[in-house]
């Protein structure tokens, strides 16, 4: 920093609390305060120091597909940091939020009023939370009088009473076991979808009616498979115990004793399943519902500061349990299907949505706020939708493993209602002609425009992933090149830069000519984070760091690279580039600094082939020469911290 005065005021800034990273600069133009170094440099040794301190605050509600992500998270930091999953999994506390908004029981938001024809009446889930002005009071206490703001800790869930009592916390493990138990119980009355039972939809939310229709979701199922899946994959890995809150330990008995019961009464899938909710499911349903809505009522304001520790013998046990439940409800969603035009149920897609009417109720003897009658459930049928390409897309991670069974998924979509033969894309969702306005906004929608059978090019970008992820390489290549992603669009049919995503791209289905295929609203977050995990894998490969059997970190680069993209043809002359023995190459820089170079002397598609050798050079002109598919432990963890590392040869 340049002067006494300008060090003063950073030193201020730096020391008045909590601050986010973009903020500084602003505040640094502001006050006059001028650099010495480079903001990249100043912003490093700042961040070397400060403690990270999470923020949130409740926005609109509770959208049912946030929690997706985390897994995502997990994967890429394991990916690089294999040897740092158990202490990130047991030696990382996290506390929890302390949200001013209440999901409401079933017995607050069930509301009975009358059918839009006005003939009939039947059951919405209406105003399903509520916002808690007793949260807002509690974090009354963090106020500080001198600046009249509510102090960080204020967001926070707490043991004890009213301003008292320290912020609750638990291992990462813990609360994603927790997270499993929540959305495992929230799954709807067939045992199939996870229910939207906090007043939003899950990534669709043009489905904005559906938490009205007493909603539930498939995508969100196939996600608390892969959840499941990877905290009993913990478990068994490090074979530690879980130590949860003891209100949730609570809520685990119930939850198993309820399994326990269902196993019990010998209820099993007929070959053909009714939409009428057997009533051995709905016993199940309704009892972990209530426990459930007993856990949230019982941390609604503070924990108790109690655990209970879960032998991991205990945990692989009912985590089993439920993985098993959840591929039964995954199976019987295949049996109930979908719906539309042209679509009879038998396509062997997985179902996106579904819809409960309740058939029998009993009224509480309470209104809610505009004066219907409030009921609880005693009986449903499910309901059924067309085809979204978000079931097919997450499903793909429950049989990402299994060749046969993804190249049969990827034929079914491809010839399914699903498919824009004339863009050669897919439709967010089949047709929609003749559902229901209750479902959502995008009934208003025409069709091919916005959510409404349009190409929607995140989810489009989604199932590309999947492709890849899956090892389609061909089929994945095959709709990359075909025109499905940029940059191998028509320009002129696009009708904006090639470099910029778009929210949609009115399908074939929009009636006028002259639109289809356009790109309408740039957008730039969700299909460009899509393409970064793309080109991950079509570069580096889903593990570039991986543990050998003395339990050290090894580094391996195996990319899905097909020839065609050594030879660039495209450009002028279309040789390619070529090293010094005339083999094919292809570069690209490695955490932003490393260059790293594949030599590919088979001159064929780097489709799962492992390298023969790498050359490392250092920044000092040394280099490290190894023979074999991966750089051992000294060079690659020198890599990882890119300490002293220029580039990296690498030859197939």
């Amino acid at each position: 920093i340049s002067s006494e005065e300008s060090t003063s005021t950073v030193i201020a800034i730096l020391s008045g609390g909590i601050f986010r990273p973009g903020q500084l600069f602003s505040l640094f133009d502001e006050l006059d305060v001028t650099l010495k170094v480079s903001k990249q440099r100043a912003i490093d040794e700042i961040m070397a120091i400060a403690t990270e301190s999470p923020m949130a605050l409740y926005g609109s509600g509770y959208w049912a597909d946030h929690w997706e992500y985390y897994l995502d998270l997990i994967e890429a930091y394991t990916s690089i940091y294999p040897d740092g999953e158990e202490s990130l999994m047991y030696d990382t506390e996290l506390r929890y939020f302390f949200s001013t908004a209440t999901v409401k029981p079933r017995s607050q938001k069930y509301v009975e009023d009358y059918t839009f024809d006005g003939k009939s009446k039947h059951i919405l889930q209406l105003d399903a939370t509520v916002f808690d002005n007793d949260k807002v009071k509690e974090q009354e206490a963090f106020r500080n009088v001198t600046t009249g703001l509510v102090a960080n800790e204020a967001n926070w869930q707490r043991t004890g009473g009213p301003g008292n009592g320290r912020a609750f916390t638990s291992p990462a493990i813990t609360k994603l076991f927790l997270l499993g138990v929540m959305k495992f119980s929230m799954r709807d009355a067939y045992g199939m979808g996870v229910e939207y039972e906090g007043g939003r939809p899950g990534w669709n939310d043009a489905m904005n009616g559906l938490a009205g229709m007493v909603g539930s979701g498939m995508p969100e199922t196939f996600e608390l498979s892969e959840l499941l899946k990877y905290v009993l994959s913990v478990v068994k890995k490090f074979q530690r115990p879980l130590v949860v809150p003891s209100e949730l330990a609570d809520m685990v008995d119930t939850v198993n004793d309820a399994l326990d019961e269902l196993l019990a009464s010998g209820y099993e899938d007929s070959e053909e399943l009714t939409s009428d909710v057997p009533k051995e499911l709905f016993k199940y349903w309704d009892t972990v519902a209530s426990a459930r809505e007993s856990y949230r009522n019982e941390v609604q304001y503070y924990f108790s500061g109690d655990t209970v520790e879960i032998a991991a013998e205990d945990a692989i046990d009912m985590l089993t349990k439920w993985f098993d439940q959840v591929q039964l409800g995954v199976a019987r969603s295949m049996k109930i299907g979908s719906k539309g035009i042209d679509d009879d149920g038998t396509s062997g897609l997985p179902p996106s949505y579904f819809s409960y009417n309740i058939t029998k109720w009993k009224r509480t003897h309470e209104k809610n706020d505009k004066g219907l009658p409030l009921v609880n459930a005693e009986a449903m049928a499910v309901g059924v939708f067309p085809l979204f390409l978000e079931a097919p897309t997450r499903y793909m991670k429950l049989i990402v493993d299994d060749q046969d069974k993804m190249v049969d998924m990827y034929d079914k979509v491809l010839n399914s209602g699903l498919r824009d033969d004339q863009l050669k894309m897919y439709f967010l969702s089949a047709d929609l002609t003749g559902q229901s306005y209750d479902m959502g906004r995008m009934m208003a929608f025409a069709a091919g425009w916005l959510e409404n059978q349009s190409i929607w090019m995140h989810m489009s970008y989604k199932y590309y992933l999947q492709l890849i992820r899956g090892k389609l390489y061909d089929q994945f290549y095959s709709e990359m090149r075909g025109g499905g992603m940029l940059p191998f669009m028509d320009p002129k049919v696009y009708g904006r830069s090639l470099m910029e995503c778009s929210s949609f791209i009115a399908s074939s289905a929009f009636l006028d000519p002259s639109v289809v295929g356009r790109g309408f609203l740039a957008r730039l977050s969700g299909s460009t984070a899509e393409f970064l995990s793309i080109w991950r894998l079509m570069f580096i490969g889903p593990n570039p760091y991986v543990m050998n059997d003395d339990g050290d970190v090894e580094m391996q680069l195996i990319p899905a690279l097909p020839m065609w993209l050594f030879e660039d043809k495209e450009t002028a002359g279309g040789e390619g580039k070529r090293d010094e023995d005339g083999h094919l190459v292809v570069s690209y820089k490695l955490f932003a600094s490393i260059m790293v170079t594949y030599h590919n002397t088979l001159g064929t598609d780097l489709f799962e082939v492992e390298p023969t050798s790498y050359i490392v050079t250092m920044t000092d002109g040394s280099t490290v020469e190894v023979e074999g598919s991966k750089i051992p432990t000294e060079t690659a963890v020198k890599i990882r911290k890119l300490l002293g590392v220029e580039t990296i040869d690498v030859y197939f």
